[in-house]
């Protein structure tokens, strides 16, 4: 975990999670339309922690099997990036993005695309938030259908290779007209990564 990480500057945390706000506003733009109905996205709030504080803070707010998107990406900073939903939750998204009613027995590879396809337009639209803001190149790579136990999704290769790994956490949340989702999507980097992560947004603030 870097040491350059502080989660009581405040002014730090806001910036990122202003930052990584507009990249929702992206990705709720661009959901509408695929739902045609109004999406709305944000982040109210990050934290930095290691890997297994990560693991800890997410067993506790949901103790059921998840699903969602996994997404390597590379640029000025490279890690894995993963969008995470209680398992009930992602399927109320992929009913809402199909327009059908399907259970999670039936849960096929058509809807594990709808699901990629959902993660791919909201972490793409961090990334691209973030590439922007920073005036930097970001590229994301193909995601990929998770599911499974907490433990098992982000203890799993190649993930589990970056041992100094440092998790920026966050909270998101999904609403539609008659339902509110609350998802988790977890940036991996190593510290390397993550400094240069903090140098930006202290460039980005003008300090």
């Amino acid at each position: 975990m870097s040491d350059n990480i502080d989660n009581t500057d405040e002014d730090f945390l806001d910036a990122v999670a202003e930052i990584l706000n507009i990249g929702m506003g992206y990705a709720a733009s661009a959901l509408s339309e695929m739902v045609n109905e109004e999406v709305k996205l944000s982040v109210p709030g990050v934290m930095f922690v290691s890997r297994p504080d990560a693991l800890k803070i997410l067993q506790a707010k949901t103790e059921k099997e998840v699903s969602g998107v996994c997404q390597h990406f590379d640029g000025i900073m490279g890690g894995d990036v993963l969008l995470l939903f209680p398992e009930e939750k992602s399927l109320q998204l992929v009913r809402a993005v199909l327009q059908q009613d399907i259970s999670l027995d039936d849960l096929t590879e058509m809807e594990q695309e709808a699901m990629a396809e959902i993660g791919n337009v909201i972490l793409n639209g961090c990334l691209c938030a973030i590439a922007d803001l920073f005036e930097q190149q970001i590229t994301g790579g193909i995601p990929e259908f998770v599911k499974g136990s907490l433990t098992s999704i982000l203890t799993d290769e190649p993930l589990v290779n970056k041992v100094e790994a440092c998790v920026l956490l966050l909270n998101m949340e999904f609403s539609l007209a008659k339902q509110h989702v609350e998802g988790y999507v977890s940036f991996l980097m190593d510290v390397d990564s993550m400094d240069v992560f903090k140098q930006s947004v202290k460039t980005y603030l003008g300090l």
